[in-house]
């Protein structure tokens, strides 16, 4: 299984610290679909907070995740936040078998 099949697997199970598992201590997470909200981009840094983020958005309903189509390191998907639908574009860059940096950016 790729990093990014966890990835998405471990996104619709809700677990943040299986996610968290993936990033390297230093990763970096910047998640651009917000700025398509009117919301400023999030960007989370180090691999404690970024399990902490996916705790808080987990605890705070979460997200649905569907039709997932994985390329390398890169993949296209939907993303449902409350009643807000987003196409998004994700690419991670691996580093020793772990994420060092994810980028998404919402179409």
């Amino acid at each position: 299984m790729s990093i990014l099949e966890t990835y998405v697997e471990s996104l619709k199970a809700g677990d943040a610290s299986r996610i968290a598992a993936l990033f390297a201590e230093d990763a970096v997470f910047h998640d651009e679909a917000p700025a398509k909200m009117g919301f400023d981009p999030i960007i989370v840094r180090g691999h404690r907070d970024i399990e902490e983020f996916y705790r808080k958005t987990f605890k705070h309903g979460g997200m649905k995740v569907s039709n997932v189509g994985i390329n390398g390191n890169a993949m296209r998907y939907d993303v449902v936040v409350g009643k807000l639908s987003l196409l998004c574009l994700g690419v991670v860059t691996e580093e020793k078998g772990l994420i060092k940096q994810y980028r998404v950016t919402a179409v």
